[in-house]
């Protein structure tokens, strides 16, 4: 009988344990969620739609991401994540490097944030790389 108690409570942590790892809210989870949205927004190969759905309120700052992306550097980026820190459940800070060719932007503090249950691309990171062209659209000031 002692056996049979045994088992039940080692079944009962297994699933309660299984029901706290989702994909939502545990560190290494939304790192990779973080990571991934991060390489897609950046990616040369990337379509605007889908650029827009991993950004921060994307369908706000569509334009924005076209812009991004017509530029002639955008067809050779690439973006390598090298920490993310987590903020709470909902935010999180980001140290990237963007990749043009062989040059490089050095390392760049961004965002991510939790929207609708997936880890996006912090706006304000889009703004403050798209600023350093020398012009901050409408999109970014309000």
């Amino acid at each position: 009988m002692v056996g049979v108690r045994r088992l039940g409570v080692v079944l009962l942590l297994g699933l309660a344990l299984a029901a706290c790892g989702g994909s939502g809210g545990g560190t290494p989870d939304a790192s990779a969620q973080i990571k991934s949205a991060y390489e897609k927004f950046f990616a040369a190969n990337t379509s605007l739609s889908d650029r827009v759905a991993v950004l921060q309120d994307g369908s706000r700052f569509k334009s924005v991401v076209q812009q991004f992306a017509s530029n002639p550097l955008a067809k050779d980026v690439s973006v390598t994540v090298s920490s993310v820190n987590l903020q709470g459940a909902n935010k999180a800070n980001v140290v990237y490097t963007i990749k043009f060719g062989n040059t490089s932007l050095g390392k760049q503090p961004g965002t991510a944030v939790l929207q609708n249950g997936q880890w996006k691309v912090g706006f304000a990171s889009l703004c403050k790389l798209v600023a350093l062209a020398g012009t901050t659209p409408s999109a970014c000031k309000s």
